[in-house]
């Protein structure tokens, strides 16, 4: 008796997923050899030139691009997570004294000009209107 359709699609789905490589692996070998290659990046070879020998001695076995995208992944983006740190939060509130009263409200403290963070007033650049002026018409 022949095969229906669905175990003859099993069959081939199983033995396609095995011959499929996992890309679980890759990700695993990238994350063994991690410290070598940040180690090369830092003294200054070339990300080819590291993945080129890591793929010839037989360590990493994927594809450039694929290195490149976990060198992105784990090494680039992992040392700008690192940077931003966030503030800690604050542990005790401020005591009830030290908090302005109710009809008082704390003044702001001024900035000085061109401080680290400090957005100007208004961004230059083209607004539109709908009513144009007349003495700008041609």
């Amino acid at each position: 008796m022949p095969k229906s359709y669905t175990d003859e699609l099993a069959e081939w789905v199983k033995q396609r997923e095995a011959t499929r490589p996992r890309q679980d692996k890759n990700v695993v070998a990238f994350l063994a050899v991690r410290e070598k290659v940040q180690s090369g990046i830092d003294a200054g070879y070339a990300l080819k030139t590291i993945w080129e020998h890591l793929h010839e001695t037989g360590r990493i076995p994927y594809r450039y691009e694929t290195f490149l995208k976990h060198v992105h992944r784990h090494i680039t983006n992992a040392a700008k997570r690192s940077e931003v740190v966030p503030a800690p939060a604050a542990a005790n509130p401020a005591p009830a004294e030290a908090t302005p009263k109710a009809g008082k409200q704390a003044e702001p403290t001024p900035r000085k000009a061109g401080g680290k963070g400090e957005k100007p007033a208004a961004i230059p650049g083209f607004t539109f209107n709908a009513n144009p002026d007349k003495k700008d018409l041609l």
